[in-house]
This record gives structure tokens, sequence and C-alpha cells, in this order.
């Protein structure tokens, strides 16, 4: 008869909860040494308010939809993988029918609705615009033994 030892489940999910903090690491210092593009040049958007990149409890304000477009558009040219509205969507966690992706992307783009604070948020981090924010651990609640 062959006995395995296991850790338990405890030690197992602090090494899986170790792993996936590596990997974050790994991704945060990777970043560091994306490549630079320029702006958009045709677009001036010093024109408008700069409270986009700030956080909801620093006062956060949904950007003109000229900065949208303007910064979606100029993001598509450069990236042919994302070069439409359906895949930069998908991309920034939109879900839902891919028609219904296209048309939310289109309509943050045009001004027809506000592009909400977290896909907001996820473009000017992946654009390197803004930090991605670290949320504190404070404690691991365990699950209860029954």
């Amino acid at each position: 008869m062959i006995n395995i030892d296991l850790p338990d489940m405890g030690a197992q999910k602090d090494f899986v909860r170790r792993e996936r903090v590596r990997e974050a690491t790994a991704e945060l210092l990777k970043g560091l040494d994306a490549p630079h593009i320029a702006g958009p040049e045709a677009f001036n958007y010093r024109d408008y308010s700069t409270k986009h990149l700030l956080t909801e409890a620093e006062g956060w304000e949904p950007p003109a939809h000229e900065v949208v477009n303007a910064w979606f558009e100029h993001f598509k040219n450069h990236y042919p993988d994302y070069s439409s509205d359906l895949k930069l969507g998908q991309l920034l966690g939109l879900k839902g029918s891919t028609g219904n992706s296209d048309r939310r992307m289109r309509a943050f783009r045009l001004g027809e609705r506000p592009v909400p604070y977290g896909i907001w948020r996820r473009f000017l981090v992946m654009t390197g615009r803004v930090s991605q924010e670290i949320i504190p651990v404070l404690v691991i609640i365990d699950d209860a033994e029954i």
C-alpha cells in the first residue's frame, strides 16, 4: 500500500495564495518594461478635466466622451489585436453578447452613456496612465470547521 502525505487544506490554500502573489508581482514588474508610445497627436486632452484619472475615493468623474474616443481609438490603432470596439471591450472585461459589447463601447466613445469607473480604470492601468492599486490583505479568514 502506498501512503502519500499531503499537507492539510489550510497549508494547500496558503501555498496557492503565495503562488498567486508571486505571479501578480511578476506581472507588475513586467509592466515596468512595457513599450512607450506617444499619445494621440491630433487631440489635446489637456483641454479636459483630469478628474477621470482619480480613484473613486479621490473624486473620480467619468471622462468626456471626446477623451474616451481619442484614447480608445489611439489604442486600437496601435494594437491590431484590439482594433475593434468588440475586441477592446472584451479586453476591458465587458461581458454579454458580441453585439452588446460592441454597442456599449461605441456608446462610451460617442457620449451616449458614460464609461463606468471599472472599465475606464482598467484601461488607464493597462495603458500606464495610472498605477495599479494594491489592496492590502489585513487578515486571512479560514473556512469554518464543520
